[in-house]
């Protein structure tokens, strides 16, 4: 069993301690529907149900794939996944291999501009990457006749629903059709005003109906068939705590019947409201003031309104901080009833977070209404964190002076001095051996009372009481905090301070290093919680290239050593620059706290610096600060179009941040690769039985999840000289991975790692020594030449056990024959051509932007056609002409289907000619694909409009 954790974490009010279950429709949340019907209805459920906040798209903390994590989790640790049968397990808040996030609706349907849309769990899901590739941005539909794609889960081939859109379609389980049907419903509801945008063979360009009277009928039809269910049910509220909206045709199918269906001259029936409830503010409302200068003060306001109080509101601060100020602190129900306005003052009184929770409570209404706030408060004028970053760009931001006019902002690259002080070293050795270093290449003495250090006990909470330093440390120099338990004397002649309950950490302890009351730098992995063991038995030390610190760890920025390596300590250096390049030099913002900057290189650091301009002078923030640009996401690759005897034209979905691609395509010769995957679930508490064909002497397994790989449980080696091999693979391996992890402390003990090749020779390929306690899984390849057909783990024991899982080894004698190689693509389709008839090649594609080259995509297979029926382009007599708001195609015999694609493969036009020529009305300006066929031939042309 995969470990779930039982408390529940509401991922974007985990700045509080205190937050509300969820669970069912509350009170007065559809309140402003009622008594409406048809279009006016559906108007009114757009303004009540838009999400409030969304999270991030991508993976990792604050992201999408941290939503599925809790909104489509199995028991069993599993994702849920409604587009195929393949299971696969979470990895803590990661993408999940041979996965995608998948948007139901899909985005190109509405340009797939990176808006709240694009980021909407109620529409989003985990699918299966092989099916959402295949899928393409087909329309739904039930498929007829023989599918092109059928896993048992999910058909694409030829719509037979309605008898109007008869191309390719996607057609979900029937147990999940209601699920599609809603999502779809969901999003032509909230993203009313995209009405212009729609770009689908299921949609209009209207707010209403939207839907084509074929597609309607479709969606009205499954969500009947397919009634809501407990999965759905579950999933409103998890998103809803994420969200803090609602998908109303999943507490109210029925909906849709008085929207589009055969209610829609009637009101819909909404259960009377006849408990108390607030109309604003919702539930799941947060307030945050932001970071402001502690001088300055912010004020927000808030508007009450309810309905079926019988007693006045009484409105206070939970924990009394002095930092915030109510302007009233009740209101009467009449008030409450005609809507009222107060105001919150944020007055910081200390510096760093202020945090509290707003109550909103009456007597005789049971569900009283938390509102967290929380502020950040600054002595100093700072820049502070980019935010919203992507691979081109991102926020700039620094704190606001109330006095300053304007602002004037550098960006450039190549420091020549640190943009502040940084924790440069962090030991966690044996016994007391532990320690900190802080080192200052800023270019001047730093006052060291403005920081102090701060400590999340087992990776999880708030940072603790403070440390604060005191002092003064020149430029160049480091300043090194000891345990003052140490009994090492080398460590102690390094000190510059002994302390205790800071330095009391285990590996799974992140340190921050806070500036008046700002985060500006930590060591470990905040909120990973006390099973992630980042730090244990080590020594971290800041690569010199690292001029700034980071409120966000990065392994990448530090070197690593064995347990009581310590002789660096005290002799920090920083790398820098002779010049700086810059990109904006004393750019003018305006009177803002912010300035959002686009067009820069994915994988690359950039820094900033901010003056504040004054009437009669100008002030520099005290420090400045890096934007580093994300890294390009794999493209989306989709089937390919219009294939036949001598090619095909490669297909993939538009890319938000780059049009520059590299496209391989290729085939492969031999016998295929074969991907085996030791899982260990047999195993006893006695390392036995093994696998079929293995061997060894494990005597042992483990039954959790800190010491199993995907699932438990892993079988353990717990003596010296314990051995396990693999059985013999029928063909040379070409690659291999495995979990391992020491359970407890094994300073000293090592896993060794050998090839037996097909002769019988053993060679050694690795030794791996004790490091920490954490789980690791590395990757080993290998050429057929190496001749490695079986491996060795055996286990060197001074102390300490060994857990090993998840052993999977690819074998096989397949050659990649390549048509295309890094082909340079600009566009999301590429033409091949001189193919051979009738064989199988593959192709998958990369997005490349400057120097930066995203993963690779999944692969596509085709199998181009045999000659016969196929003609070659030069036999057709077809003349396809653009014009202004049309397409002229002449030279046709009368029995062609005539499609037009746009480059994102959604289909414009569908339509039997009748003659030798047709004028199609192609308003927009773009690039099409023009694809021309009937029983003997397909023909396809790309053209620029």
């Amino acid at each position: 069993m995969k470990k779930i954790f039982s408390t529940f974490l509401l991922i974007v009010i985990a700045w509080t301690n205190c937050h509300v279950a969820f669970s069912g429709v509350p009170a007065g949340y559809y309140y402003f529907a009622h008594n409406k019907k048809k279009v006016e209805l559906k108007s009114a459920l757009s303004q009540i149900a838009s999400p409030l906040r969304v999270l991030d798209y991508g993976s990792g903390k604050g992201y999408t794939w941290e939503g599925f994590y809790y909104t489509d989790q199995n028991l069993d640790g599993s994702v849920k996944d409604m587009y195929s049968s393949e299971i696969r397990y979470f990895n803590g808040f990661s993408s999940v291999k041979g996965m995608h996030i998948e948007h139901s609706l899909p985005k190109s349907w509405w340009g797939g501009h990176e808006n709240n849309a694009y980021k909407d769990l109620f529409h989003l899901y985990p699918a299966d990457g092989v099916t959402n590739s295949t899928k393409n941005n087909f329309p739904l539909g039930e498929v007829t006749g023989t599918p092109n794609f059928d896993n048992g889960v999910s058909k694409i081939g030829k719509n037979g629903f309605g008898g109007i859109y008869t191309d390719n379609c996607f057609e979900p389980a029937d147990e999940y059709k209601g699920d599609f049907a809603r999502s779809y419903l969901y999003v032509s509801t909230i993203y009313e005003n995209f009405a212009s945008l729609w770009n689908s063979p299921m949609m209009n360009n209207n707010t209403y109906p939207v839907w084509k009277k074929w597609a309607v009928d479709l969606l009205l039809k499954w969500n009947r068939e397919d009634p809501v269910s407990q999965k759905e049910r579950d999933r409103i509220e998890t998103v809803y705590s994420i969200q803090g909206n609602r998908n109303p045709f999943i507490d109210y199918p029925d909906l849709a019947e008085y929207i589009w269906g055969a209610d829609t001259t009637k009101i819909f029936p909404f259960p009377e409201e006849t408990e108390p409830f607030l109309i604003y503010p919702k539930r799941g409302y947060q307030m945050d003031f932001g970071v402001i200068l502690q001088s300055d003060s912010i004020i927000q306001h808030l508007t009450v309104s309810g309905l079926n109080l019988q007693n006045n509101l009484n409105i206070s601060l939970k924990n009394k901080s002095k930092s915030f100020k109510i302007s009233k602190t009740s209101l009467t129900k009449e008030e409450v009833i005609n809507g009222s306005e107060i105001s919150i003052t944020f007055q910081p009184v200390v510096s760093g977070w202020n945090r509290d929770t707003l109550l909103l409570i009456s007597e005789g209404w049971n569900d009283s209404l938390l509102i967290p706030m929380q502020g950040l408060a600054s002595t100093d004028f700072l820049a502070i964190e980019p935010q919203n970053i992507t691979p081109t760009g991102g926020t700039l931001r620094w704190i606001s002076d109330p006095d300053a006019d304007n602002y004037k902002l550098n960006l450039y690259q190549g420091d020549q001095q640190a943009g502040d002080l940084i924790i440069s070293a962090y030991v966690e050795g044996s016994s007391w051996n532990k320690a900190l270093e802080l080192y200052n290449g800023t270019g001047k003495s730093i006052d060291l009372s403005n920081y102090s250090l701060q400590k999340q006990s087992n990776g999880d909470g708030n940072f603790g009481a403070p440390l604060k330093l005191n002092g003064m440390l020149e430029n160049g120099k480091n300043y090194v905090l000891v345990h003052k338990s140490c009994s090492n004397n080398d460590l102690i002649a390094k000190a510059n301070l002994m302390t205790d309950s800071l330095l009391k950490f285990d590996g799974n302890d992140p340190i921050a290093l806070v500036r008046n009351g700002i985060l500006i730098d930590v060591v470990g992995i905040a909120n990973a919680g006390a099973d992630v063991s980042w730090g244990q038995d080590l020594t971290l030390e800041r690569k010199s290239s690292v001029t700034h610190p980071s409120s966000q760890f990065r392994a990448t920025e530090w070197n690593t050593y064995e347990i009581d390596n310590f002789q660096m300590l005290g002799n920090h250096q920083m790398t820098f620059q002779a010049s700086s390049n810059y990109l904006l030099q004393n750019y003018p913002t305006g009177k803002t706290d912010h300035f959002t900057i686009s067009q820069l290189l994915p994988e690359n650091t950039y820094t900033y610096s901010i003056t504040a301009v004054y009437p009669n002078e100008e002030k520099k923030a005290l420090n400045t600060m890096q934007i580093h640009t994300a890294r390009l996401d794999m493209p989306i690759v989709m089937d390919a179009l219009n294939v036949h005897s001598t090619g095909f034209i490669a297909n993939w979905e538009d890319h938000l941040y780059t049009q520059h691609f590299l496209l391989d395509v290729f085939q492969l010769q031999g016998t295929a690769d074969t991907t085996e995957i030791e899982t260990f679930d047999n195993v006893g508490s006695n390392g036995k039985p093994l696998p079929t064909g293995w061997t060894g002497t494990a005597s042992g397994n483990y039954t959790s999840s800190t010491s199993s790989g995907e699932a438990p449980p892993s079988i353990a080696l717990k003596n010296d000289g314990e051995y396990l091999q693999t059985k013999t693979y029928s063909l040379p391996v070409k690659n291999l991975s495995f979990m391992y992890r020491f359970a407890s402390d094994a300073t000293g003990s090592s896993l060794i790692l050998e090839g037996i090749k097909e002769n019988g020779n053993i060679s050694r390929i690795d030794s791996i020594s004790y490091v920490n306690t954490s789980k690791n899984y590395p990757v080993y390849f290998f050429q057929p030449s190496d001749e490695i057909v079986a491996f060795k783990f055996t286990y060197q024991k001074l102390k300490g056990n060994l857990a090993l899982d998840d052993v999977a080894v690819t074998y096989g004698k397949q050659d990649t024959i390549y048509v295309l190689k890094n082909e340079s693509v600009v566009g999301s389709q590429f033409e091949v051509s001189n193919l051979n008839e009738n064989s199988t090649y593959y192709y998958r594609v990369r997005a490349t932007l400057g120097n930066s080259v995203s993963d690779f995509s999944d692969v596509i297979k085709v199998q181009t056609t045999s000659e016969s029926g196929i003609k070659n382009y030069e036999d057709f007599s077809f003349q396809i002409v653009p014009e202004v708001d049309q397409i002229k195609i002449k030279g046709l015999q009368g029995n062609e289907r005539i499609q037009i694609f746009n480059i994102a493969g959604v289909c414009l036009f569908n339509q039997h000619s009748s003659g030798s020529e047709m004028s199609i009305s192609i308003p927009q300006k773009g690039i099409f694909i023009v694809r021309i066929s009937n029983k003997d031939f397909t023909f396809a042309q790309k053209l620029i409009k």
